[in-house]
């Protein structure tokens, strides 16, 4: 299956030979954003920053397992919404993907989405593709997101933070994405958030030609070589996507730990079979 990433602006120049050293890069661009006075943008900009600087890790999420995230009842403290790295890019199929809309009678897709942290680690801002790009009129494109912050605070549970999420002062312009939509999308990020660590829901991501060798023999070794080329990813409910292997799957919340302090989304199935290998762990990567 194919999937959709990210295009940080950066990459976006470097595709159009503005060639800049990153450090260099990004010094210009945040003094750019510091001089239209967008918030957003530099918000946007120091994302993408820590995206790159953890070696552009990704989330493949598969499409049977999204409605299942995306209808979890996420009545917990908002503050337990911990990201798995730095910052994480989320991937949607470019087939099958559940998550559409209608824009002037156009079938329009969430192709990607991008989480980091903000606000010295009291929120997490989440970037939301559609394919939209600015351009100058000579074929200059960057990236434009849909842009929503999730607030974290002791006290204030997942589904009061996402009450609060509503439309900014971009709303109007360009691609409006429905507002149940953009909840679906945020409460999805979260969930992504509290997965625990099972090998039949997330799994790494190896290099297409070692794929097969992968899944017979589980060895590290591919995953090692795959993140020396560069390739630091996860494949979220790839299993879920065949019939043998799962049977009537669900999502659950439930708590773990000592006293039950820690919320986990695992699976609940009516039956595995199949069931191989125990990969690495995502949490803690680059940490």
């Amino acid at each position: 299956m194919d999937f959709w990433n990210c295009t940080t602006t950066r990459e976006a120049c470097i595709r159009n030979v503005v060639f800049e050293a990153a450090d260099k890069f990004y010094k210009m661009a945040f003094a750019d954003a510091v001089r239209v006075n967008s918030a957003q943008f530099y918000g946007q900009l120091q994302v993408e920053r820590t995206w790159e600087n953890a070696r552009k890790p990704y989330y493949a999420v598969w499409p049977s397992i999204v409605p299942m995230l995306t209808r979890l009842n996420l009545d917990l403290d908002s503050s337990l919404i911990q990201l798995p790295l730095p910052a994480l890019c989320i991937r949607f199929p470019k087939e099958k993907n559940p998550l559409a809309f209608d824009w002037k009678d156009e079938p329009v897709h969430i192709r990607c989405m991008m989480m980091g942290e903000i606000n010295e680690g009291r929120g997490l801002s989440i970037l939301i593709d559609v394919g939209e790009g600015m351009t100058d009129g000579e074929g200059f494109g960057v990236p434009i997101y849909t842009y929503r912050n999730f607030r974290r605070k002791s006290g204030l549970t997942v589904e009061e933070a996402l009450r609060e999420i509503g439309s900014n002062e971009l709303a109007e312009l360009g691609v409006q994405i429905p507002e149940e939509l953009i909840i679906d999308c945020v409460r999805l990020c979260c969930s992504l958030c509290l997965l625990e660590n099972d090998p039949s829901v997330i799994e790494p991501d190896v290099l297409s030609k070692d794929r097969g060798k992968f899944e017979q023999t589980g060895d590290e070794k591919y995953i090692d070589k795959a993140h020396r080329r560069g390739k630091v990813g996860w494949n979220v409910g790839k299993r879920m996507e065949v019939a043998p292997h799962y049977r009537r799957p669900h999502m659950t919340l439930v708590w773990t730990g000592t006293g039950r302090a820690v919320p986990k989304v695992v699976p609940r199935r009516g039956s595995v079979v199949h069931r191989e290998k125990v990969e690495k762990v995502p949490s803690g990567f680059g940490g």
